[in-house]
């Protein structure tokens, strides 16, 4: 069987949500309001036999939106917690202490909208979040829509796209250690080692330890073709090449491979998206279009946040670039924060 396609990368950027009163509380007075109202109507449009039927529908529709949101709630205990959503996942910020939560940390999102009318255009005045992991539920609210849509179709596809580990080839066949220690270094040396050394440099169609040698782009037609298949690769691989793919895109300096690193940068892996993103600084990229690696630092290793800096200084033209590397996160994001 054919592995799965990848599922669209978050469409989201930064979605803010504040503590607020329960969820289950505001979700019940809507839906009563709605209720009443629509029974009213009822009554005096259809008559109170098909009102009663009307009636029993929303009682139906209340009792499983009290099951959804309010039961669960009550068994494990809800916080209320300022929430930042972003595409590698969740960071709380709430009175015990400030977490981040991982997609794969994450079992269930729980979102629901209040709506109502401004002078007569129907709108959303509200949206309420609940986050449910393992042992704890975090509850917040935020003014009028969010684009969120994506995150209840695909959380589990993000879970696994961000699991996946580092190619250390662009065969995929040779994996990193894991997320469970810093990757960027060895990620670095393997590129070195693929542009350096036949017969990958003869895959490449670059010289064996030339590449560094020639001005402007290192990289020969076949090489950007070769490159965007690995970056827009969009099958789901235990093993995945895109960042390898971005680090030789950077080192060759392939300007016409930015498209394919820009479209990379929100990413549900988090450090094939802040590679993507340095690799792109590297090659020109204005920081309106990469984000800043800073928005990405609270889900990866301090080590790998500073080699991926590092890396982006050594580039030709620097100079120009060590704006592009200061923080302009969220507050919330650049808080000293604990991944989960």
């Amino acid at each position: 069987m054919e592995p799965p396609n990848l599922a669209p990368s978050p469409e989201f950027r930064y979605v803010g949500f504040e503590p607020g009163p329960s969820v289950q509380t505001r979700i019940a007075a809507s839906i009563f309001t709605a209720g009443a109202s629509a029974v009213a109507g009822w009554i005096g449009e259809l008559g109170f036999k098909e009102s009663l039927v009307g009636a029993l529908l929303v009682s139906a529709g209340f009792a499983y939106a009290l099951r959804t949101f309010g039961g669960p709630t009550r068994r494990l205990g809800v916080r209320s917690a300022r929430l930042a959503i972003v595409p590698w996942g969740i960071l709380v910020e709430d009175d015990a202490e400030p977490r981040v939560l991982r997609w794969a940390g994450i079992r269930r999102v729980h979102l629901h909208s209040v709506y109502g009318n401004d002078e007569g255009t129907p709108s959303t005045l509200w949206s309420f979040i609940v986050v449910e992991t393992e042992h704890e539920r975090f509850a917040s609210r935020t003014a009028g829509a969010v684009p969120l849509e994506g995150l209840l179709a695909h959380l589990a596809a993000y879970t696994r796209e961000a699991s996946a580990r580092l190619a250390l080839d662009l065969d995929g066949l040779q994996p990193s250690g894991g997320p469970e220690e810093p990757e960027v270094k060895t990620l670095l040396a393997a590129a070195e080692g693929a542009l350096c050394a036949s017969p990958t440099s003869s895959r490449l169609h670059v010289p064996a330890a030339g590449y560094r040698s020639s001005r402007g782009t290192s990289a020969s037609p076949e090489t950007v073709r070769d490159l965007r298949v690995a970056l827009r690769d969009r099958t789901s691989r235990d093993v995945d090449r895109r960042a390898l793919a971005a680090v030789l895109a950077a080192e060759l300096r392939a300007g016409e491979l930015v498209p394919d690193l820009l479209d990379l940068v929100q990413s549900p892996h988090p450090l094939i998206a802040a590679v993507a993103k340095a690799a792109a600084l590297r090659l020109g990229a204005p920081t309106s279009r990469t984000g800043h690696l800073d928005e990405v630092a609270p889900f990866l290793f301090d080590e790998d946040v500073a080699a991926l800096k590092a890396w982006v200084l050594a580039s030709p033209g620097a100079e120009a670039r060590s704006r592009a590397l200061a923080a302009d996160a969220e507050p919330l994001a650049r808080a000293n924060v604990r991944a989960s």
